[in-house]
Order: C-alpha cells, then structure tokens, then sequence
C-alpha cells in the first residue's frame, strides 16, 4: 500500500506451492536497473538515462510493524499492536479492489504473469490462481 492504496497484491497461495512471504522478517529496499528489454512492454517504454542522475529516497516514511525478536509466534499473535494480524485485514475492501484496478490500469506497464516470451509459455504457478 502507498497512502492507503494498494499497488500490489500477494494471495497467499503456499499450500499450493507458491512461494509467500509468511514467517520471515520484512525490508524495504529501492534500487535501480534497466529493464528496457522486458519490463517495459518488450522494450517498448525506453529509459531517458539523459536525465541522470536518478535518485529515490523515502519521505515522510512510517512503519507500523511488528519488531522481530527472533521468534516468529510473537509477530503472529493476535493483539491490539498486531492489528494487521485480524481477520477484516485478509482481504481488500470494495473500495481498495477498486483502487487497485485503477492502478493497475492507469500505472502498471509490465505483468510478468502476461510475459509468455519470457517465461517461454511456462508462466509462474501463482499466475494461473485465483486473484
């Protein structure tokens, strides 16, 4: 989410052998790399590396997150300071599924699970699931 609006969804599909980020401690990290051959519909949308130097840097940054202390049950648990632990947090809203689909629509320019060139027809398990 960034403010409140959700620009990427990850459906918890372990049980059917898709990898989901379920008991490991979380980082944000930024970098930079030029896609210009695959994530940019096949090359389509160029970097202008003319306009160097690119910078990202995060402002007015909040986190509200359980602290790992080595043990995976504390993060886990259901209390007040774990809100994202209750049920109502599973699953978007009406209005964030809308939001999503605007993002989706309006910002997204590269789906790996539409890149059949990349994948070679093989696409990931999780892109033939439920959404």
């Amino acid at each position: 989410m960034v403010d409140w609006v959700p620009i990427r969804v990850y459906r918890n599909h372990a049980d059917k052998g898709v990898a989901f980020p379920r008991w490991q401690p979380m980082s944000i990290k930024t970098s930079l790399w030029n896609g210009d051959s695959w994530a940019t519909r096949g090359g389509k949308d160029k970097t202008d590396w003319s306009k160097g130097p690119f910078i990202a840097s995060f402002r007015n940054y909040k986190i509200d997150a359980c602290v790992w202390k080595g043990n995976a049950r504390f993060c886990r648990a259901e209390s007040p300071t774990n809100w994202w632990n209750k049920n109502k947090f599973s699953t978007l809203t009406k209005t964030q599924r809308r939001l999503f689909k605007w993002v989706r629509k309006h910002h997204m320019i590269y789906d790996y699970c539409q890149d059949k060139q990349r994948f070679q027809g093989n696409l990931p398990k999780e892109c033939s699931l439920p959404k």
